[in-house]
């Protein structure tokens, strides 16, 4: 069972994340739970809910507005199971769902922690982590509470009067936004293809603006368009031989498709529910990228012999991609290569052809040195 405010609020399930609304986002928990009927408690009906209704029904589920606890009661049969999510739930990722998959169960954190996160209190030491999964017996509780009770705490009374067992979810949860009220992350499903990787690049600049592109689908097809069209302007400055000028554009191109791929992915609110996506989203913003390494080596080509050139260009990459798979938090700047082809484009400009490789290398060298310190050591007996 969900919750929703009135529709002059702007928190609880009506705030947005990625572009998305906190209700639809919370439809996609209980899809992917394997909720077979979906109950909205809420004064009115209004788009949102509609929204909500829609969405629960294409994914198979029954949807059901409800204003009282007690138009629960009949409705579930005692070997049935009850979700319960608080209104502005956010779960940030697939493994915080695995809580609520295992019987019914309430779900706590220590009272500091969830004061401080906005969460119920239910004792001295505890509050209500804002999800929950009843007994379909205990829903005859409901009987017994007064009619005035809005229904999520009607429940929470009666799940915790039938002693339903109750576990803690881990604090730091709640100081990542992994599991909050107020948190703006994007949920991520653990199995799912990430577009471009995990960058700063991709942090600080291709998910703002794929989030603000979310629910401007013209827009959004405009910015693939334009990074299609500077992906084949690349290969055009390729082939009128300007080398430096080509990475410019493949940099510029793969940021533009690393915006859309990432508007499409964050406009759409079924994350853990949906089926795993496609591998285009990841392999789209890289469409130019073999553009890139062969300007790379055409402006290499200026100032050294071929098998120089294969080297150095090889080597530069390669690196680079390496230096991308690992898990020190300097990896992060190696994660895609837009800045290895801005920077090795700036270098050209500059003449300069070598200082953009060597100064790639270097930094990529020193993040895999810097990877393999925080490796286990491996010991023979």
């Amino acid at each position: 069972m969900l919750s929703l405010g009135p529709a002059t609020g702007i928190g609880g399930n009506r705030r947005v994340v990625g572009g998305v609304s906190v209700l639809e986002r919370q439809v996609d928990v209980a899809l992917a739970l394997g909720c077979g009927r979906i109950w909205l408690s809420t004064p009115e009906q209004d788009g949102l809910a509609i929204r909500a209704q829609r969405m629960a029904e294409a994914g198979g589920a029954q949807f059901r507005l409800i204003q009282r606890g007690r138009q629960l009661l009949g409705s579930l049969r005692q070997q049935d199971e009850l979700l319960v999510l608080a209104e502005g739930l956010v779960a940030g990722e697939s493994k915080a769902l695995e809580p609520l998959s295992g019987g019914p169960v309430i779900l706590t954190i220590p009272a500091a922690t969830g004061m401080a996160g906005g969460f119920e209190r239910l004792d001295r030491d505890h509050c209500w982590a804002g999800g929950m999964v009843l007994p379909g017996r205990v829903i005859e509780r409901l009987d017994e509470l007064g009619g005035d009770i809005e229904p999520v705490s009607a429940l929470l009374r009666a799940g915790r009067a039938a002693r339903v067992r109750e576990r803690a979810i881990p604090e730091p949860w709640a100081a990542t936004g992994q599991w909050s009220l107020s948190t703006d992350r994007v949920p991520v499903a653990d199995s799912g293809v990430d577009a471009g990787g995990s960058s700063y690049l991709q942090r600080f600049v291709t998910e703002p603006i794929g989030a603000w592109l979310v629910g401007r689908p013209r827009l959004a097809l405009a910015t693939l368009g334009s990074g299609a069209l500077a992906a084949i302007g690349a290969l055009a400055c390729l082939y009128l031989a300007l080398p430096a000028f080509s990475l410019l554009l493949v940099a510029l191109s793969c940021c533009l498709l690393q915006c859309g791929v990432l508007s499409k992915k964050q406009g759409d609110a079924r994350v853990f529910s949906a089926p795993k996506p496609g591998r285009l989203d990841a392999l789209l913003p890289m469409v130019a990228e073999p553009v890139g390494a062969l300007a790379l080596a055409s402006g290499l080509h200026t100032q050294f012999g071929w098998s120089s050139t294969l080297y150095i260009a090889l080597l530069t990459v390669a690196t680079w991609l390496l230096a991308g798979l690992g898990k020190h938090r300097m990896a992060e700047l190696f994660t895609d290569r837009v800045a290895l082809w801005l920077g090795t484009g700036l270098g050209g400009l500059a003449g300069f052809w070598i200082a953009g490789p060597a100064l790639a290398s270097a930094l990529s060298l020193a993040a895999i040195l810097l990877n393999m310190r925080n490796q286990p050591a491996i010991t023979q007996a």
